[in-house]
Formats: structure tokens, C-alpha cells, sequence
């Protein structure tokens, strides 16, 4: 009988622990696709948030939300994109010593639009590279970053391109 109500209870335990990543994953901001040179490493965190895919050499992309708005629970003010915009430029160069290389527009797989940057830097005698690509919606800023060392970042950078083509705002 003891067995029998220890099997029950680790059932309802795992049932309970599915129907809870399940939920959380369905209620992700957005949705990634993780190419086939890179792989994710994020699935070990609790939120579902948060989004990180590595390749084999350590060029690292990572896909996260900020909520906006006016609530004490909300990460940021509501702003415009040229807003950002400006604060990711300043931020990458005060504290990152970063240089602009370039800043285009971006187009969500959901349709959305947005910007990227191409910013790079030397550290330790050798080039790096880092993208960010920037959405913002109503409730959410889409924030979306890979980066890594020139020459390992240029062997993974149609990787880095598929997964931003396939990025999905949800809400």
C-alpha cells in the first residue's frame, strides 16, 4: 500500500511539475528558434524569459523582455524606440567600450519593427563583435544580443541571422 501510494504521489508531482513548465513556457514574450550550430543552454533556468544558445567555440546569443510601463512592478519608463536607441549606443560605449560599426533595420518573424546595431571592440589583443537587435511594444522591450570573438563570431554569424529571422513577439 506504501508503494503503491509513493508511485501516486511522484505521478501527481511530475504531472504538476509538467503542467508548470508547460504553462510558463506558453507564456514566454516571444519565440526563438535555435539553429543548428548553436544550443541552448537556458532550458535549466526557471523563467522562460530569458533565451541563451551557444556555438561549440562560445559565441553566445541571448534573447530577453523588460516590461514597460508606469507600475512600480515594471523594469523600465515607457519610451520610444529612438529613446533605446540612444540609451543602448550610450551604454554600449560608456560601460562596454564598445564602437558603433553600424545600425540597421530589423523585421520580427512576427512583423514588428526594430533596429540592430553592430558594435565591436579589442579586449585582451583580440577583436569582438556583438550584435543587438532592439523591439519595442506596448508592454515589452525585446531585447536580443549575440556576441563573441571576431573570427569564432564571423564563423557563427548566418547562425546568428537565422535565429534573429525567426524571432516572434507573442504579445
Amino acid at each position: 500500500m506504501i508503494v503503491r501510494s509513493c508511485t501516486l504521489l511522484k505521478r501527481a508531482l511530475l504531472g504538476s511539475l509538467l503542467a508548470i513548465s508547460l504553462s510558463t513556457m506558453a507564456c514566454a514574450d516571444f519565440q526563438i528558434t535555435t539553429p543548428d550550430q548553436m544550443v541552448e543552454v537556458s532550458k535549466t533556468k526557471v523563467t522562460a524569459a530569458d533565451y541563451v544558445a551557444m556555438t561549440h567555440h562560445g559565441v553566445v546569443m541571448r534573447a530577453q523582455t523588460f516590461e514597460v510601463g508606469e507600475s512600480r512592478s515594471a523594469d523600465a519608463p515607457p519610451a520610444s524606440l529612438e529613446f533605446w536607441e540612444q540609451a543602448v549606443m550610450e551604454r554600449m560605449r560608456t560601460r562596454g567600450g564598445y564602437a558603433l560599426l553600424s545600425t540597421s533595420e530589423v523585421q520580427a518573424a512576427s512583423g514588428e519593427e526594430g533596429l540592430r546595431f553592430e558594435f565591436g571592440r579589442d579586449q585582451n589583443g583580440a577583436p569582438y563583435r556583438y550584435t543587438v537587435a532592439l523591439f519595442i511594444t506596448g508592454e515589452r522591450i525585446h531585447l536580443i544580443e549575440a556576441g563573441g570573438r571576431q573570427d569564432r563570431y564571423e564563423e557563427a554569424s548566418a547562425a546568428i541571422d537565422q535565429a534573429l529571422e525567426s524571432y516572434v513577439i507573442k504579445r
